[in-house]
């Protein structure tokens, strides 16, 4: 999976830059409180201490300085008690209707999970951004190149050796000669057969291929994650924000991968679909489908069960070795084969109809998938942010607004002197 571009809003790797920055800003504001309070204080004790500078350098001056000096300071001051009092109590005191952040913690993961969900999950406003996606045509592209077919072709081979390690090997082998001997102990085979196939449907092996497979196929769509964004902005409106465009890359690929994802679990609406198209194929059988007489025909063929065991055991061990040795090579027939497969498949998807159908069936995947997945992620948002500790929620938050709340402390200090200034300036006028 790709790494991301840029770190996450609360990153660990960025945390001392923003408390660093967050730091440095309130020793400015600090600052500029300072700097207005020496100013009223000068004009509170210079006129006291030195009488004979009362008319310097004009007059007037030193009550105009007094002026700008407390009202910069009732500014600063409110300002700074705002700012405050949105994270903590201001000096440790529990004044009403202070530290908002933390005592309201609840109620503001809530309104972020709510806002999240409607702004930006909410399907008719997803619907028009995915037909526009135009999935069809990323993927044409991301096939066709053979750099693209390479690199999907080393991540399905790289799924052998997991696929089949010691274990799952060991495990398929005893599953397909228990099942081989049951078919052939019975005189009606068609029920047998049948019964084969629903213990390969329900053994713990199966429900580790879906998985694996499954895992494979979110991993395939991530490392097209590019291709999608760049395809998207490429066919985007010109006034279309490249952040919208990239946002909505990145809602489908993960939306997709999510869809792919919900397959390893039989409780999710896709995984209880798959696993229930499977168990239906045994009743088919039974029904008079023809498969059912194809492999009774097989398992009347048989005549040495001891045989059978053994050319079972070899037959699995060496489609193994020649599978891994075959997919070390970089010439092998599996590689060769898989892009072949590829290069077809990104043929096929230049005829309009095959588009149209891909663009149905990622549109229909996508707005079926959206519903579950927005309770799911609202339900995520608020669990985690409930979650955290109130007062490293406050923390966390101060840290990322928290800079720009300091110029609020900044601006109250600079407009209230301002604003004593002007108001002393007219009183001398009017007065």
């Amino acid at each position: 999976m790709p790494a991301p571009s840029a770190p996450l809003p609360f990153d660990p790797a960025t945390a001392d830059d923003r408390t660093a920055a967050l730091r440095r800003w309130r020793r400015v504001a600090s600052f500029y409180l300072a700097v207005v309070a020496c100013l009223w204080l000068a004009a509170r004790l210079v006129p006291r201490l030195a009488p004979e500078a009362i008319g310097w350098p004009w007059p007037g001056f030193w009550s105009l300085l007094r002026a700008v000096g407390e009202a910069g300071l009732v500014g600063g001051l409110a300002d700074w008690f705002a700012v405050t009092a949105l994270f903590r109590h201001p000096l440790g005191v529990p004044v009403p209707h202070t530290a908002l952040v933390p005592q309201n913690r609840d109620r503001i993961a809530d309104g972020i999970a709510t806002y999240i969900d409607g702004e930006f999950l909410a399907p008719d406003r997803l619907r028009g951004q995915v037909r526009r996606l135009n999935a069809a045509d990323p993927l044409a592209q991301a096939l066709a190149d053979p750099a693209n077919r390479a690199q999907l072709a080393d991540l399905a081979l790289a799924s052998l050796p997991r696929l089949l390690s010691r274990g799952r090997e060991a495990a398929l082998r005893e599953a397909l000669v228990r099942a081989v001997l049951e078919g052939l102990r019975a005189m009606d085979l068609r029920p047998l057969v049948a019964r084969l196939l629903r213990d390969a449907v329900h053994s713990p092996l199966f429900e580790a291929l879906i998985q694996e497979m499954s895992d494979q196929g979110v991993v395939l769509i991530h490392s097209s994650r590019p291709h999608v964004r760049d395809a998207v902005a490429t066919r985007s409106k010109w006034w279309m924000p490249r952040s919208l465009d990239r946002n909505l890359a990145d809602q489908v690929t993960d939306a997709l991968a999510g869809h792919l994802f919900d397959l390893r679990s039989p409780h999710s609406d896709a995984g209880r679909a798959l696993r229930l198209w499977l168990a239906e194929i045994p009743d088919r059988i039974l029904d008079g489908d023809p498969l059912g007489d194809r492999l009774a025909s097989v398992l009347r063929n048989a005549v040495d069960i001891k045989t059978l065991r053994i050319a079972l055991h070899h037959l699995i061990g060496r489609l193994k070795a020649a599978a891994l040795e075959d997919a070390a090579q970089p010439e092998g027939v599996l590689r060769g084969a898989l892009d072949a497969a590829l290069l077809s498949l990104a043929r096929e998807l230049e005829q309009p109809a095959t588009r149209a159908r891909l663009d149905e069936a990622v549109e229909g995947a996508f707005l079926g998938a959206i519903p579950g997945w927005r309770t799911a992620i609202r339900g995520f948002i608020t669990d985690t942010l409930k979650a955290q500790d109130a007062a490293d929620f406050a923390r966390r938050l101060e840290e990322g607004v928290g800079k720009d709340l300091q110029f609020i402390r900044i601006n109250g200090t600079v407009l209230g002197a301002l604003i004593g200034a002007t108001l002393y300036l007219l009183d001398l006028t009017f007065g």
